[in-house]
């Protein structure tokens, strides 16, 4: 057996234990993840900030594109023959306008965060949870729902396989890696670098105004909890940050590569063709990694995230199991943090 022949097979055993394990792990974690995130922003106090609905219908999006793109995908794995023009049209649809509204609406989250530490009160009215739900989260699904319609327009299938015909290729190519690559995550990073230098500003402000009361003790505690409110809002977005970019890097790159190389077909190896499907089913992966993790991202950026998510289980064990002393011990400490609870990722007082 050739060398290409044993690099060939082992990459195809590789895709095959991916998909029979890795993929119902990432449901797995994703459904559940996200599952906690929407019961989590419709508590009293998480969901009194636009930021937080941006959260909310995020996990939203996420069980829809985890559900319709891996559930569809298992079940014509096992079942080549269920692949039909329907099923190409519509999981790719449903899948784009899903996946793409997750990524606008942490771009969204971003802006918030950036509009609500400016010192323009103009830019900090739109940051209001009626505008969100009414204006803003409403356009997002409506332009979503119209880009991408080369999708269900132009697919076709080829045996038991999806393909975009001819210049679609070239066209899907530019769509992709523009909308998913190279918008969203410039736009996550120009706002959070804007985000850091408000707050920069605002702590040089307040500190101007405080420094003749600083040996005041009421109100150094004040500065404190703002701050540390602030330090961990901007934590939960810069991780979510980190998280899609590392996770699209390869994806965008494959699309890339793809459309630079997609008149050299001919001239492409058995071994170089093995290598490029292998590398396009790792970048399919890792698409699902950044709607996955939002809920354990959340949890391992904030403090206060992880304190409501405790009192929250607490309130569920105690109508379960009828614990009362649990959730009177859990409402004693959130009362003796009182003013930071509600806070952690509401919007900041301006000075």
């Amino acid at each position: 057996m050739s060398a290409a022949s044993q690099l060939n097979i082992s990459l195809l055993l590789v895709q095959q234990v991916l998909t029979r394990y890795g993929y119902p792990l990432i449901l797995l974690l994703g459904d559940f993840g996200n599952i906690l995130n929407i019961f989590l922003f419709l508590r009293r106090r998480l969901r009194n900030t636009s930021c937080n609905i941006y959260f909310l219908a995020s996990a939203f999006t996420n069980l829809v594109a985890l559900n319709v793109g891996i559930i569809s995908l298992l079940y014509v794995y096992e079942q080549p023959s269920a692949v039909t023009l329907a099923y190409c049209k519509t999981r790719n649809y449903v899948l784009n306008i899903s996946q793409q509204m997750s990524r606008f609406l942490i771009v969204l989250a971003c802006f918030d965060r950036f509009a609500l530490c400016s010192t323009n009160v103009g830019l900090r009215k739109v940051c209001q949870v009626h505008i969100a739900l009414r204006y803003i989260i409403p356009s997002i699904i409506v332009i979503w729902m119209i880009i991408p319609l080369h999708i269900p327009i132009s697919y076709s299938i080829s045996k038991t396989t999806c393909i975009f015909p001819g210049m679609m290729v070239l066209y899907n190519g530019i769509y992709g890696i523009t909308m998913a690559g190279l918008l969203p995550p410039g736009l996550m990073l120009t706002f959070s670098l804007l985000i850091y230098r408000n707050l920069k500003l605002k702590q040089i402000r307040r500190r101007q105004q405080i420094y003749p009361l600083v040996n005041n003790p009421s109100v150094n505690p004040r500065i404190r909890r703002q701050q540390i409110r602030d330090q961990q809002a901007l934590a939960m977005l810069l991780i979510q940050v980190v998280i899609y970019v590392s996770s699209t890097t390869l994806y965008t790159t494959n699309l890339m590569y793809t459309v630079l190389t997609m008149n050299d077909a001919a001239n492409k190896s058995s071994e170089r063709k093995a290598i490029e499907t292998f590398a396009s089913f790792i970048a399919g992966i890792l698409v699902f990694v950044c709607p996955c993790l939002s809920f354990y991202s959340f949890t391992l950026a904030s403090r206060l995230f992880r304190k409501e998510f405790r009192l929250m289980m607490c309130h569920l064990c105690n109508e379960r199991w009828h614990l009362p002393w649990l959730t009177h011990s859990n409402r004693n400490d959130t009362t003796s943090n009182a003013v930071a609870v509600p806070n952690a990722i509401t919007q900041p007082r301006m000075t």
